[in-house]
């Protein structure tokens, strides 16, 4: 480089587990201007990451299938506890009331 040209530095690569682990940081509430002096990127640029990676973020289809699935499981045992003791309750209600007549 001796023709005069300044010398430019390369920009710095960061890999994808990199920058997901830069937006974790951001997401847990961490300043984004401590995140982003940390390592050495803008603001800008660490919200713009930010976006990019939201979808990313957010649980595949397989597993907020299986959790949904739990849920309705669990919530299939309550009711089906809740209808017992109702049903219980109810019938010793009746036998109360036939029984002082």
């Amino acid at each position: 480089m001796t023709t005069g040209e300044p010398e430019v530095m390369p920009k710095p690569r960061y890999t994808r587990d990199q920058i997901k682990t830069m937006v974790s940081e951001l997401d847990a509430g961490q300043m984004a201007g401590e995140v982003s002096r940390r390592y050495g990127i803008s603001i800008s640029t660490l919200y713009r990451w930010r976006a990019k990676f939201a979808h990313e973020r957010q649980p595949d289809d397989k597993e907020r299938l299986r959790s949904l699935e739990d849920e309705h499981r669990r919530l299939k045992k309550q009711f089906a506890e809740l209808t017992l003791d109702y049903a219980t309750l109810r019938a010793a209600l009746i036998r109360d009331v036939r029984g002082d007549c």
